[in-house]
């Protein structure tokens, strides 16, 4: 529910039905190939002979399934907005940008929900 302004009342989910049914059931299904489709991905990315495009695409999603995608920009935006930093967050890994949202989540200073959400 929005008020007067467009923005979501305090309180009100903007989604009060919850996730659709069909997208639940579209999920479960492809997580029953999940384990045929990483061995699908690692015979790519080993074959010699296909195009580089395609064994790199296969590599970056057996690394993103195996550790998570790479933090994006707004994370890091908003780490440099509001933590005082003797290092950029573009000139950390992202280990320490997801250690550092960690130990500031754990403090209560930053809600990393809030910044998935933007």
């Amino acid at each position: 529910m929005r008020d007067s302004t467009g923005q979501f009342v305090k309180g009100a989910s903007g989604n009060p039905g919850g996730r659709p049914r069909v997208v639940m059931a579209v999920r479960d299904q492809a997580q029953q190939h999940g384990e045929e489709a990483i061995s699908v991905l690692a015979s790519i990315m080993r074959d010699c002979e296909a195009p580089p495009s395609a064994r790199i695409s296969a590599a970056s999603e057996i690394l993103n399934r195996g550790y998570g995608r790479p933090v994006d920009q707004k994370a890091m935006v908003v780490m440099s907005q509001q933590f005082d930093r003797t290092l950029l967050p573009r000139e950390m890994t992202t280990r320490d940008i997801i250690d550092e949202l960690a130990r500031h989540s754990r403090e209560g200073v930053i809600d990393v929900a809030a910044i998935s959400s933007r």
